[in-house]
């Protein structure tokens, strides 16, 4: 049976699953939508969810033909449906299935971009839209099933309201095909595809290393700064630990003294810091957290 049939069979299966549960009335809808939002009632929430599961899989099932696992796209679809029960007010005049059409589709066209292989490298709205639209434009120009002409390229650029480039580019990437990290490689094909692609993440080990350097650099710092006077303090953190420094001239207004006088208080803020550090960590040459140039370790400090 081929991975098509197999598709079609698993909707048929989540669709009769989701036919299940009984469509509701308006009146219905706005009852349990009530209960949900004034009370919380768990028990309304998932009538809710259930009476539009139906819902979920046929959006979801537009895109069967992406690649991707029906029951993957079917679960992302299910996301967006109870976003969508999550935030839903009756009071707007409209019905849960109008409202929950958005966010379902939303949250699989989100899915599949991330994840289909020929979407990567490239998810500027102009692709986003080609790759949703490109082959419905063929189809009813009467482009489909070949390579088209730069005049016929241009015409669907024009529709599309993208380049030729980018309609060339979506057009190469739906021709060629998709192979599964699954697939069998190697002489005895003991092997898989996906055995062989190289992690290029940092180890475990090393983000541990580094987020004990961190808290080290953390700690150092946050002993130090507690040696400092309140104006010496506001001052070096505002000018040396923040993502935007605040200005001489600003500082200067805000304690009444010279632009000179605020450089004065925080070189040497900055020294006994410095002096600080290296005399707690026993080194003889200037802590690597001084200056501080990292965001992640002034964010840190920053919620410290």
């Amino acid at each position: 049976m081929s991975a098509y049939s197999d598709s079609i069979d698993l909707l048929r299966a989540f669709t009769a699953q989701a036919n299940k549960y009984p469509m509701l009335t308006p009146e219905q809808e706005q009852q349990l939508s009530r209960a949900w939002i004034e009370k919380q009632d768990r028990k309304a929430f998932d009538m809710l969810v259930k009476s539009h599961m139906r819902l979920a899989v046929k959006i979801a099932s537009k895109y069967a033909r992406s690649g991707l696992p029906v029951g993957d796209l079917i679960s992302e679809a299910n996301i967006g449906l109870v976003k969508s029960v999550q935030r839903f007010d009756p009071d707007r005049g409209f019905r849960l299935a109008t409202y929950a059409l958005w966010w379902i589709r939303a949250e699989v066209q989100t899915y599949v971009l991330h994840n289909w292989s020929m979407i990567k490298g490239g998810n500027t709205a102009a692709l986003k839209r080609l790759f949703f639209n490109l082959r419905q434009t063929q189809r009813r120009l009467g482009f489909q099933d070949r390579v088209m002409t730069d005049a016929e390229a241009e015409q669907v650029a024009t529709e599309l309201d993208a380049s030729v480039e980018e309609v060339r580019e979506m057009e190469h990437r739906f021709a060629t095909p998709v192979s599964s990290l699954n697939t069998p490689v190697g002489e005895e094909g003991d092997a898989e595809a996906m055995d062989m692609l190289a992690d290029e993440a940092e180890s475990v080990e090393l983000r541990l290393a580094e987020r004990s350097e961190l808290e080290a650099r953390k700690a150092l710092m946050l002993d130090a700064l507690g040696n400092l006077g309140d104006r010496e303090r506001h001052i070096f953190v505002s000018r040396n630990l923040t993502d935007q420094p605040v200005t001489l001239e600003t500082l200067a207004q805000q304690y009444g003294v010279s632009k000179e006088r605020i450089r004065q208080i925080e070189s040497g803020a900055y020294k006994k810091v410095a002096k600080r550090v290296r005399s707690s960590s026993n080194e003889n040459s200037a802590n690597p957290i001084l200056p501080m140039a990292s965001k992640r370790a002034k964010a840190e400090l920053r919620a410290a």
